[in-house]
This record gives structure tokens, sequence and C-alpha cells, in this order.
């Protein structure tokens, strides 16, 4: 075959690829009742797809004849915006029950270079089996409570999370006296204060603080730090598709911590992460260049004009979210040291707490919510370690005093 035919033949399937991709498509959205089966056994009735979300209600009917609700059905490509993989978004056919737990799934339609030598590799890997019977309250995170399928991580992510996500949207609309959504509903009436307010408003009540940091010629570095640990923070303040870049980079770099967001601006170009860090209790969390992902431009959500770029640094999961703690930059010479450096404290507001916690802020202000974050096995190892040696340096002391008297 000669680079003319070639040439064509390529043409060729570039012309068809589109076509056969959205005949694919067209093939899945006539959903087949036999997969409504398959993930709901015992029904015996399947509805239309009503609603808003659109959803599939499943139905068993007992001897007389008396129906019960199951629970519902749902495509995650109703419910937009939908997890990108890849190559594309993952869709997927997915069964909810009263309680708000997954029942089961099936993975509808996907685009992936992958699949081209390794086939329908989500299918073979049976990594949707992990998400049957998962309560939708669960973090879905990769690495965590979700094992990722091999050489696959942005895949397993945009699955996983696009799952959790609608079906946390056909939570809040159909099943109100589910416990996700008793605690969705205290986290939507702090939100929905949180949007109203102006970037300055979030700097009056401490939910935003800001820290200039000198370098050496004269040049400055501003920073400005919010706490971002929750998904809904993260979509508000630097937008959804920004959140949901940074969350996916840190679920395969990062197994725990607490995301606070970093906006960054002035004349200094590069922040140094290892000069970065958190003190609480007199202890420093220093951090660590893995722990620090990038979070956009700063082009949506509320830091939108209040900074040039935003990254987001996970703190140690030992600092206590719901107490005061310091955040640290070092300016000193040799970077780590911690000899030098500009600080900024930092508390959540009630609200916040509230967003992050589920709790009511009654129970903030009136001083019931438990600490979030016990002491680490670290820390009480080093509070021990602490004690012997105040011990043996009184031994020491008493044991030193008695040879004294005891020579005269």
């Amino acid at each position: 075959m000669n680079l003319g035919h070639r040439v064509v033949r390529f043409l060729l399937v570039l012309l068809v690829l589109p076509a056969t991709w959205a005949a694919a498509q067209d093939e899945w959205r006539n959903l087949d009742s036999s997969w409504f089966e398959e993930i709901f056994p015992t029904a015996t009735r399947f509805s239309e797809k009503l609603g808003q979300p659109p959803v599939v209600s499943a139905f068993t009917a007992a001897d007389d004849g008396e129906e019960t609700l199951l629970g519902y059905l749902f495509t995650t490509s109703d419910l937009p915006p939908e997890e990108i993989g890849f190559s594309g978004p993952i869709d997927v056919l997915v069964g909810i029950d009263l309680d708000g737990n997954i029942v089961s799934t099936r993975v509808l339609f996907y685009l992936e270079s992958y699949k081209n030598f390794r086939g329908d590799f989500i299918g073979d890997s049976g990594f949707t089996d992990q998400l049957n019977n998962k309560p939708i309250a669960d973090e879905f995170r990769v690495g965590q409570d979700i094992d990722g399928m091999a050489r696959a991580t942005i895949s397993s992510w945009a699955l996983a999370r696009g799952v959790r996500n609608a079906a946390r949207r056909v939570a809040e609309a159909y099943l109100p006296n589910t416990s996700y959504v008793s605690e969705a509903s205290i986290a939507n009436t702090a939100l929905q204060n949180l949007q109203s307010q102006s970037w300055e408003q979030y700097r009056e009540s401490g939910f935003v603080k800001e820290l200039t940091v000198p370098i050496a010629n004269q040049n400055n570095l501003n920073l400005a730090f919010a706490y971002m640990g929750h998904y809904r923070l993260g979509e508000l303040l630097i937008g959804a598709n920004a959140y949901s870049n940074a969350d996916r980079t840190a679920s395969g770099m990062i197994e725990d911590g607490h995301m606070l967001l970093i906006g960054l601006s002035g004349n200094v170009e590069r922040l140094q992460q290892l000069r970065l860090g958190v003190i609480q209790d007199g202890k420093l969390y220093r951090n660590r260049r893995d722990r620090v992902v990038f979070a956009g431009v700063a082009d949506a959500g509320k830091i939108t004009g209040q900074a040039r770029r935003a990254v987001a640094m996970y703190i140690d999961a030992d600092v206590d979210i719901t107490r005061a703690f310091t955040v640290v930059y070092d300016i000193g010479e040799r970077s780590g040291e911690f000899a030098e450096y500009a600080s900024v404290d930092y508390e959540l507001p009630a609200e916040i707490l509230a967003l992050v916690t589920g709790e009511p802020i009654e129970a903030l202000n009136d001083g019931t919510l438990p600490s979030a974050v016990p002491a680490s096995p670290n820390q009480e190892l080093g509070r021990l370690v602490s004690i012997v040696l105040v011990i043996a340096l009184v031994l020491a002391i008493g044991i030193r005093l008695r040879q004294r008297f005891s020579n005269r």
C-alpha cells in the first residue's frame, strides 16, 4: 500500500470515528430494562424515567399486590457536570436504595485510549464491585476508601467521584430523611450565607487570612489562605473544574490531611513549598513538596480577581482544625529551618465548621462540638517521653544532692 492510500484510509477513519462514537452513545441512551434488573434483582416493576433529576423508580410487589419502593436508578450523564476521565466522561447507570447506599452500578459508555489495547479495562477490573452497598456519605477517594485501577488513576477517580456526586444529588432530591441529606441541609444553610458574601467579607470574618512575606531585593510574596477541606468550599472558592482537578491530582499523591487554599500574588514568581508550615500547640508541622498541588489560575469562584494563581496545601492530619493554628512561611537564609518566619493565625469561623462537620452552628457556639482530631499516637508518645525525661532529671538531681550531703 503506497503513502497516498494510507493517507486516504487515515482520513476515512477520522470521518467515521465520530459517527461510530455517537452511535455507541445513542445505543445505551435507550436503557434496557434488563440492566435495571441486574441492579435491583428483587424488583417486580420499574417506572418510566421521570422527575428532576430524572430517575427510574424500582418497586417490589407483595402477594396482595401492594407495591413497595426499593430505590431509584439514574445515569450520571443526566446529572451534569460529569467528572472527566483520561479522555472523556464515563457514563454509569447507578442504583441507590432508600437509606442512601449505592446498590450497584453498570458502566454504560466511555471513550479511553487505553481501551485500544486493554479492551474493557473498567469492566474487566471489577473496579465497580467495591461501590456496591457503599454509603453516599463516604469520600469515594482513590487510595483511601477506593482501590484504583492499575495504570488508570484518572479514570478510577472520575468514575468514583462521578457516581458519588450524582448519587448525592439524587438523594437530596428524593431521600430527604437520610442521614446524608440531614447533614447536607446544614451544609447548604452555611453555604448559602457564604455564597452571598464577598472576598472582603471573607477577610473580615477570618475565613480568608492574608500574609505578606518579605523577600530579598524588595520583593513581596502575597499569600491568601482559606480552608478548603470540603468539596462545596472548593467549588465556591476556586470553581468546580479547578477544585476537581486539584482534588484528583491530590488523590494520587496524598493519603490524608486538611486542604488549605493558598492564593498567590505579588511580584515573586515562585512559591517555595518547603518554606510553608503550620504551628499548633507549639509544634511545627513542616510542609512536604508532595503535599502541594496546583489549583488553577484564579479565574473562577470567589478567588477571581484576588490572586494570580492558586495552590492547595494539605496540612498534616494531626492538626486539629476545630482549634486555632498558625500558618508560617520560612524567611530564613536556608529553607526549612524556620529560624525566622512570617506568620498568620487562622481559625475556622463557626459557619465553616458547620459546613465541614455537619454540626449545627448552635452546637458550635455552645461548645458541645468535640475535638475533630484526637491526639495522634506520635503526640501521645512525645508526651510520654517528656514525662520520662522529667522524672529522670528529677532523680538525677536527687542523687547528685544526696552525694553532696553525704560527702560533708
